[in-house]
């Protein structure tokens, strides 16, 4: 039989015990246990193993080593694999190796000879061997338990390896290796601030373990110099690159250059890097879509989407104030500004008029669309034209969709009335036809012999009256009654509101002026009164022409004031004797006028009693026989206060609600948002600026309430004799 050498198995060769065998016997190392075919229908194949391995395995096994086991490394090219917990075939190759042990021994010679050279043939049935597959299956997951222990111990060594790493760095990094943080550069000092935190960070480890957190650490240099190093995750990062909103809105508010705010930054390492503030900022102008307009400097945002903007916020905070079935009123207004002394622009915006009394203020308004140009026609019609047409579109809907909610809307338009006179097409205020409301002629303006309804009815002006009439633009005046232009929306007439602050303006500004007139020469004595009332107020004589007199241009609320307190004074102005009486009741009864037309709630007879006493003024103002109280200067606004704010007190509760006060304190906003722009888009960085703060409107500071107690400090003149004697002392 060939065999093929396996080398010695796991029988170690200096422990056999031989049995004495002639020198013809093959060396036991080259023997190996052959398959053969098996006869037994329920076997898989027959062993033949030699004789002389059977002895051996009987006299020199070792004693944890089972027979299978030893079978197992003497088949031939390892055919098979026994399994070893066959247990019949374990005690059957432990019989038949303890047979062929007695059988040597007890022959002689050849016959022991012959024993020993022949072999033994045992039969393997089903599930004595092992399939490939199974030793494939569990040598796989030896193999794979083998390369998880591999990478498990891989990890532990790279663990303890930056454990080191981070011990030996921590040891060496604990000084400071350059120079002091007084001695080097601000970037280089923010490094090394740095490096501070992530030591400090390290050390303050431990007040985790009392349930504390440290959040920073204030340090000074021996310059004194302070450092403000925050403690968190990213912390330095954080400080950097993170801005507080409460800061952008400050800075929005105030108008505060990114410039100065940089230095400032320099000074103070705790503010934001001025980086992150520009980032922020353009973050929060992403929010907002704009377009610009063509052939303008300008730019608009929808209307339609800012107004459901504004409804949604004002919904989530009252929603009670908000019911679906009931009108919500808005008010588009429109006015020019001058900027600069080469700047004006035009500003178009809205205010929703609920709650009461936000709309009066700067933050109630809202700008829809900014150009920069003159407050005429051609101006507004093209550049505003995209923003038109959205208004008439939501005139005729009537409603908007707020989170899937339709709520009613009533738009109405005011301003002062020049941009009036201009949205309705019609001539200046100073032309023949100049009341908005209806086609009462110059030369009849005066005249307040006719009844209330009188110039609501058949001479009222209508949206199809004035598209008709500037048809007819080129004839005569009495063709076209002051339609030049067609009207620039859909806004119906009677929703074209009088702005109840420019009609007292403009009538106050006829009254003083008339004033100063009559008191002439003894005009300085009427400024010492005038100022008496708490106001900055002075007249001089103008270089430019002969005997013309200027005078300080006083703001609304000086404008109040001084109807309040000045008439009480005017006995002791100098005036002709013949009509003091007139003038002084002149003035106290337009205080009484304002009263009643600038109510938010006034009582239920208002637009009659205005009317009645409104017609009174005028036939006062005209009884005074001086320059100035003439017909001629019976305006548009006189002639609206007497006709038509009573009607629309009538139909709407109040007209104070259309006033035009937010819009004067929001074109302020304007101003200072242009003012702290780069001004190459001044349009957009105005839109942009106020749009950042509707957004940090919930971050501005609540003011402190204070009374004023003092009421002959604050409203009587006190506060202006103050600064008075202040500015004498300065002279000195």
């Amino acid at each position: 039989m060939e065999s093929t050498n396996h080398g010695e198995g796991p029988v170690a060769a200096s422990k056999r015990r031989y049995i004495p065998l002639n020198d013809v016997l093959p060396p036991l190392e080259t023997l190996v246990v052959a398959i053969e075919g098996s006869v037994d229908p329920d076997g898989v194949c027959c062993l033949s193993i030699p004789n002389r391995v059977l002895g051996d395995w009987a006299n020199n096994r070792e004693k944890n080593t089972s027979f299978v086991a030893l079978a197992n490394e003497y088949i031939v090219d390892e055919a098979i694999t026994l399994n070893p917990e066959a247990a019949r075939l374990e005690d059957l190759l432990y019989r038949k190796s303890l047979g062929v042990v007695s059988k040597v021994r007890a022959a002689r010679g050849v016959n022991r000879k012959n024993a020993l050279l022949r072999s033994t043939t045992i039969t393997i049935l089903n599930g004595e061997t092992i399939s490939a597959a199974d030793l494939q299956s569990e040598l796989n997951e030896v193999t794979y338990m083998n390369e998880e222990a591999d990478a498990f111990i891989e990890g532990l060594q790279e663990e303890v390896q930056d454990l080191k790493d981070a011990l030996s760095e921590a040891q060496d990094s604990q000084n400071n290796p350059g120079g002091k943080i007084d001695a080097v550069s601000n970037r280089h000092a923010r490094r090394k601030i740095q490096e501070v935190s992530e030591h400090a960070n390290k050390a303050l480890e431990f007040l985790s373990t009392y349930g504390l957190v440290a959040e920073s650490l204030k340090v000074h240099t021996t310059s004194g110099k302070t450092f403000y190093i925050p403690f968190s995750d990213d912390a330095a990062s954080e400080n950097e690159d993170t801005v507080d909103l409460r800061v952008l809105y400050i800075l929005d508010r105030y108008g505060v250059s990114d410039a100065f705010y940089h230095e400032l930054a320099m000074l103070f390492s705790e503010l934001p890097r001025s980086r992150a503030v520009k980032k922020a900022r353009t973050d929060l102008n992403h929010t907002m879509q704009l377009t610009r307009i063509p052939g303008h400097e300008g730019a608009y945002r929808s209307f339609e989407r800012s107004l459901c903007e504004q409804l949604s916020t004002m919904i989530a905070q009252d929603a009670t104030s908000f019911q679906p079935n009931q009108k919500i009123k808005v008010r588009i207004s429109g006015d020019g500004a001058k900027f600069s002394r080469t700047s004006s622009f035009v500003l178009l915006s809205y205010a929703i008029l609920m709650p009461v009394g936000r709309y009066l203020s700067g933050i109630g308004n809202h700008t829809i669309a900014v150009v920069k140009g003159a407050e005429d026609y051609d101006t507004i019609s093209t550049a505003f034209a995209a923003t038109f047409q959205e208004i008439d579109g939501l005139q005729q809907l009537g409603f908007v969709a707020v989170n899937g909610v339709s709520y009613n809307i009533e738009l109405f338009f005011s301003s002062d009335m020049k941009f009036m006179l201009t949205m309705l097409g019609l001539n200046a205020a100073n032309s023949i036809y100049a009341c908005p409301k209806c086609t009462v002629h110059r030369d009849c303006r005066w005249d307040v012999s006719k009844p209330e309804s009188y110039y609501s009815t058949t001479m009222a002006r209508t949206l199809v009256t004035l598209r008709r009439a500037s048809a007819s633009h080129g004839r005569t005046a009495a063709v076209h009654q002051g339609s030049v232009n067609r009207p620039l929306t859909a806004i119906p007439v009677d929703h074209m509101m009088i702005d109840e602050l420019h009609l007292f303006l403009r009538i106050f500004d006829v009254m003083l002026r008339n004033l100063i007139k009559m008191s002439e020469p003894h005009t300085q004595q009427l400024v010492a009164y005038i100022r008496s009332c708490g106001v900055s107020f002075n007249i001089w004589e103008c270089e430019s022409s002969d005997g013309k007199v200027e005078w300080t241009s006083l703001t609304g609320e000086a404008k109040k004031k001084v109807l309040k307190l000045l008439p009480s004074k005017m006995k002791d102005i100098p005036l002709p004797n013949a009509f003091l009486d007139d003038v002084v009741q002149l003035w106290k009864d337009f205080e009484v006028l304002y009263n009643l037309l600038s109510s938010e709630t006034p009582p239920p007879n208002a637009a009659d009693d205005l009317h009645l006493k409104a017609k009174r003024w005028i036939q006062l103002f005209l009884r005074i026989k001086s320059d100035g109280h003439q017909k001629k200067f019976v305006t548009p606004y006189f002639h609206v206060m007497v006709y038509h704010v009573p009607d629309a007190i009538r139909q709407y509760g109040n007209i104070k609600q259309f006033s035009c006060q937010g819009v004067e304190k929001h074109n302020d906003d304007s101003k200072r948002n242009y003012f702290s722009s780069n001004r190459w888009d001044a349009p957009a960085e105005i839109m942009l600026a106020e749009h950042r703060l509707e957004l940090l409107q919930q971050y501005a500071r609540e003011k402190r309430h204070y009374t004023k107690h003092a009421a002959a400090y604050w409203h009587e003149g006190g506060m202006q004799e103050t600064r008075s004697q202040m500015r004498e002392t300065l002279k000195y």
